[in-house]
């Protein structure tokens, strides 16, 4: 019975944050350790098999059907994530994690506010710094000046954290580099593959993953993210902004309980 409902949520929890372009990270690992009693470090390397899986189903669908990955930006952002995360998890030892969670907090809930006033960077009109990009249909200009400074910074924060720090790639990407919201979707499906391999074969070589329940859970988080990335072209462009708002507004309030609590 546990199991069964632990498949029924984790369905609809990658359905929801396929259809933004995002893993399920904020709520896998807490879902898991709630229904199934299991430990802490067990749950986390069924977690980030079911974040690399879903990734990998997400990013064929933006990527083939929606063409909304913009390739070369997605590297990009990728070396600059990971480069930057890893140094901030190398310094991180001796700091406080308590006063960088609220920071961390405090910059997802002025992205969340921004996403829902609609506050987006406009196009740059100088020619220094500016990427002319042409994904599928559509056509911007990436603004790289504004745009890897927060990035890095983000994934610097993110790195002493010890968490991913996707939540705040799309909104800087939508707000500071004057990316299209579905471009930095799509586009950040990649980056989402990218840290989910990286930490689920690094926990894959302590050993300790759980097969048989990443490959049964597996199965439902395909089929829910197959759902969500297909559902993502028939919602209108305020609802995903406003949607994905609420996501990083309720992963600010959760981080935050989570120092308190």
């Amino acid at each position: 019975m546990q199991e069964f409902l632990l498949a029924i949520g984790l369905f609809l929890i990658s359905a929801l944050f396929s259809m933004f372009g995002k893993g399920g990270g904020e709520l896998y690992l807490p879902f898991i350790i709630t229904i199934v009693d299991i430990s802490v470090y067990r749950a986390a390397g069924i977690s980030l098999f079911l974040i690399f899986i879903q990734s990998i189903s997400m990013i064929i669908i933006y990527s083939k059907k929606h063409r909304s990955v913009d390739w070369p930006v997605a590297f990009l952002l990728a070396a600059v994530v990971g480069i930057f995360a890893f140094l901030g998890g190398f310094v991180s030892k001796g700091i406080p994690s308590q006063y960088l969670k609220l920071t961390f907090s405090f910059f997802l809930i002025i992205s969340a506010i921004a996403l829902f006033l609609n506050k987006k960077a406009r196009p740059p009109a100088r020619k220094f710094a500016v990427w002319h990009r042409k994904v599928g249909d559509m056509e911007y200009k990436l603004d790289l000046m504004y745009l890897i400074v927060p990035i890095a910074a983000a994934a610097f924060l993110a790195g002493m954290i010890g968490i991913s720090g996707g939540g705040l790639i799309v909104p800087i990407a939508v707000l500071i580099g004057a990316m299209p919201l579905r471009i930095a979707m799509g586009t950040n499906t990649f980056l989402v593959l990218v840290s989910s391999s990286m930490g689920f074969f690094g926990h894959l070589a302590k050993g300790g993953i759980d097969w048989r329940l990443c490959l049964i859970f597996s199965i439902v988080v395909i089929a829910g993210s197959q759902l969500g990335s297909r559902l993502h072209a028939k919602v209108g462009e305020k609802q995903l902004r406003i949607g994905l708002g609420a996501i990083l507004f309720a992963t600010a309030v959760w981080m935050f309980l989570k120092v308190f609590l």
